[in-house]
């Protein structure tokens, strides 16, 4: 059996898997009253299939040594410590279940020279009333005797053959001691952590959660990741073993090494919204950078972030030169996050849009809109699929703009075939409208402005498009929505710019953060909402269009639609969580 000894320990471990050149190992500490085994038996030989795996007995748990009689997180982290470099390893990947978990951030914050990734597990870095109330009760060998009794015959059968009998009873208190003792880390010290770090804690961990350590530890400490698991208590490796290993093993090969973390880095200052596209670049165990971007030059950020000699890479690029270009062929269709109609909907395409197609699968297309970058799926029967010439030609002929709510279209025998959106561009020759492809329906002139005549973002021109976009009210709310067949807030949003001839971001948070910071907000101007988290900031998840004074316009949920709010709370249309929640307007024009 292998044992190393390690600062005045004889320490019993485990490995699984084997030593591959360049590669840091995994190191998985347990919880108290647990040994290696007893908690990562699972685990441990999965995460082998990838990793070397080291798991150790801590002190005084199982067969290690507990020369002392003590239980510190500080005295098991120093052990940990003490057994990579023992083992020939220079740094680990720190992973702690519990108290195991508290180990590990002990770990992080002492010994940061032998911590390649910590993830705490079910762990906390500072006390909370909670907390201590709940372990000065329940940690105590006669509480677990009477409440717990499988738990207190797990740990009898665990310790006492090796530590001799009652060894289980001081385990617990000397656990309980230090459990109303340590760790007492505070978020300004977290906030000076420059390691990698997630922290893991089920949403129903009695525990933990009540306390919220995870979220507050993941919010102090910079560089840290959060991963609360739905319906899932304790014991996450357990309980939900698929995902927690998916979970790690996506989280080690991101940032389980130097380079991929310095890559990881920049992502998040530069491009930290998977919105804007992909950045996953990342250098993985052979040494070869791997990944997608979304376009050459991210591709050439990447090799740069490196600064490698001669470098080599396996970079997917998804948008090049030779990426097909499309334009949409059909009024309206839906966005949606994956090839399938029973997936979500997160935004609609529009008649003349144009886009970059990149992934085809039957029936499905993967494209990004140009005129806001959002990526999703539509069906590929809704594309006009071409090269850049053939689109940009296009739309330099495009002339109007659909006026009308929906400008009906009929073929050549005078049957309405489909409706034309507000605000779509379109290319009119006389009566006809000309398609993409080439084919031709017949319009009502009237119910298109030409192109130049549209109004311009200035007062008249904003208070010309509100009297249209006032048409509106009673369409119903639609998810996704950018059309009169549905609205969602930033799609109504959207569609009013656009008709003015101004781009804006698709979404609320974006657009939020995008305009101009107005303090009297006038016709026209954004107006957005959103509820504070339990940590009191607030996040933007609805946006409404300024009528002056109060009043405004949106597509709310509340209403399931578009209609008519005011901010005055003497106005008999003022609703209280829209007054409460309001974060300020923001200007386009």
């Amino acid at each position: 059996m292998p044992y190393e000894t390690v600062c005045g320990a004889k320490l019993y471990y485990e490995t699984f898997g084997v030593k591959r050149e360049g590669q840091t190992p995994v190191l998985l500490i347990h919880g108290s009253t647990q040994t290696g085994y007893s908690c990562w038996n699972k685990i441990a030989p999965e995460l082998a299939r990838d990793y070397f795996v080291i798991v150790p007995d801590c002190r005084g748990h199982g067969r290690s040594e507990n020369p002392t009689r003590s239980y510190s997180f500080r005295e098991l982290a120093a052990d940990m410590a003490a057994l990579i470099r023992a083992l020939g390893f220079e740094k680990a990947h720190v992973v702690g279940h519990s108290n195991g978990g508290n180990v590990a951030i002990v770990m992080m914050m002492e010994h940061p020279d032998a911590t390649q990734t910590c993830v705490a597990q079910a762990g906390n870095a500072w006390l909370s009333d909670a907390l201590i109330e709940r372990e000065r009760l329940i940690f105590r060998p006669e509480y677990i005797a009477a409440h717990y009794p499988e738990w207190m015959k797990e740990a009898v059968a665990l310790h006492e053959p090796f530590h001799g009998e009652g060894y289980a009873s001081l385990l617990m208190d000397l656990t309980r001691e230090e459990l109303l003792r340590e760790p007492n880390y505070t978020p300004q010290q977290l906030a000076r952590v420059n390691l990698p770090a997630l922290f893991i804690q089920g949403e129903k961990d009695e525990v933990n959660a009540p306390s919220r350590f995870a979220q507050l530890m993941a919010r102090a400490a910079p560089l840290s990741e959060l991963w609360i698991p739905k319906n899932v208590a304790h014991n996450v490796h357990d309980e939900t073993m698929n995902d927690w290993l998916e979970t790690a093993r996506d989280f080690f090969s991101r940032r389980g090494n130097a380079e991929s973390e310095a890559l990881y880095r920049f992502r998040m200052a530069h491009y930290p919204d998977k919105r804007d596209g992909e950045f996953n670049v990342r250098v993985d165990a052979r040494g070869k950078i791997v990944g997608a971007v979304l376009t050459p030059q991210r591709r050439q950020e990447a090799l740069s972030v490196l600064n490698r000699a001669a470098p080599e890479d396996e970079i997917q690029v998804r948008i090049a030169e030779s990426t097909p270009w499309a334009i949409l062929n059909r009024p309206i269709e839906d966005l949606r996050s994956k090839p399938t109609i029973h997936s979500e909907r997160i935004s609609q395409a529009r008649l003349s849009e144009t886009a970059r197609v990149i992934e085809r699968v039957p029936g499905w297309a993967k494209i990004r809109l140009e005129h806001d970058g959002y990526i999703g799926w539509v069906h590929d029967n809704s594309l006009f699929i071409c090269d850049a010439s053939a689109a940009a030609q296009y739309l330099s002929t495009c002339n109007a703009v659909a006026s009308a709510s929906l400008a009906e279209a009929k073929n050549e025998r005078g049957a309405l075939t489909q409706k034309i959106p507000f605000g779509v561009r379109a290319r009119l020759e006389g009566d006809q409208l000309i398609l993409p492809d080439g084919r031709r329906w017949i319009v009502t002139p009237s119910d298109f402005l030409a192109l130049d005549k549209t109004p311009p973002p200035t007062p008249e021109g904003i208070a010309q498009t509100l009297d249209l976009i006032r048409r509106f009210a009673g369409v119903p709310y639609l998810w996704g929505g950018r059309s009169p067949y549905g609205f969602d807030c930033s799609g109504l949003a959207g569609v009013f710019h656009a008709f003015m001839g101004v781009n804006i971001p698709r979404d609320a948070d974006q657009q939020f953060t995008s305009g101009r910071e107005v303090d009297t907000p006038e016709p026209g101007d954004l107006l957005f909402f959103g509820e504070p988290d339990e940590d009191g900031d607030a996040h933007i998840s609805h946006v409404a269009i300024s009528l002056g004074g109060g009043d405004f316009i949106h597509a709310n949920g509340s209403d399931w639609g578009v209609s008519y709010n005011s901010l005055d709370p003497q106005s008999p249309i003022y609703r209280a969580w829209l007054g409460e929640n309001y974060r300020g307007a923001r200007r386009f024009v």
